[in-house]
């Protein structure tokens, strides 16, 4: 009885600190291009209706799912998806998403499954600005080779000429700061990044 109260707690304590690593993830201030290129799948979708909860191979983790109907792909073009699925929890980066409306969504295969956490791209189309729309059909991902370094002081230097410095102005590392909203991290023909509006043609210092 012993033993198996011990094995119990052991057990316990391994699942507690796996979601404790699970919801530290959810900590996560990430420029769209970089929830783009770690991305399995991004795409546009309408939201139709929610399915009810599945549970995962962890029994205290369950799920739930979306039905969308996919409007476009942006990357992982041979794949239609119907279904998408997030942790009830938004500790465990659970997302909430609203019926008949149209999302800008990515997200990774888990167990076979579409997984969409907070910490990707989660955003409804209507409120993207029109260079966001832009880096999902073809900015972003051609500026996958380049590194985004997030910068939480001053002064920040990146450490390459292929890194663009993200948030090394107060306001910048806000969910709407100039960078996020306006600006890919772009490869030139040099092969160092900047930050590029409009196709390339108007950067800015890293």
């Amino acid at each position: 009885m012993t033993w198996t109260v011990h094995t119990c707690l052991i057990t316990l304590a391994i699942l507690c600190v796996w979601q404790a690593e699970v919801a530290e993830t959810c900590r996560c201030m990430r420029h769209p291009q970089e929830q783009f290129c770690t991305a399995d799948v991004v795409l546009k979708a309408k939201v139709l209706g929610g399915l009810k909860v599945v549970k995962t191979k962890h029994e205290s983790l369950s799920m739930k799912g979306y039905n969308i109907k996919q409007l476009k792909s942006f990357k992982g073009n041979c794949i239609t998806i119907h279904t998408i699925y997030t942790f009830t929890s938004s500790s465990l980066c659970g997302i909430s998403l609203k019926y008949n409306t149209e999302y800008l969504l990515s997200g990774s295969f888990l167990d076979g499954r579409l997984h969409v956490s907070s910490c990707d791209l989660v955003r409804e189309w209507d409120t993207l600005s029109d260079s966001q729309r832009e880096g999902v059909v073809s900015q972003y991902e051609q500026g996958c080779g380049c590194k985004i370094t997030h910068c939480y002081s001053s002064p920040c230097a990146a450490s390459s000429s292929a890194e663009c410095l993200w948030g090394n102005e107060p306001t910048e590392i806000k969910l709407f700061g100039k960078r996020t909203i306006g600006y890919t991290c772009t490869m030139k023909s040099d092969k160092s990044c900047a930050w590029c509006k409009n196709g390339g043609k108007n950067c800015i210092d890293a």
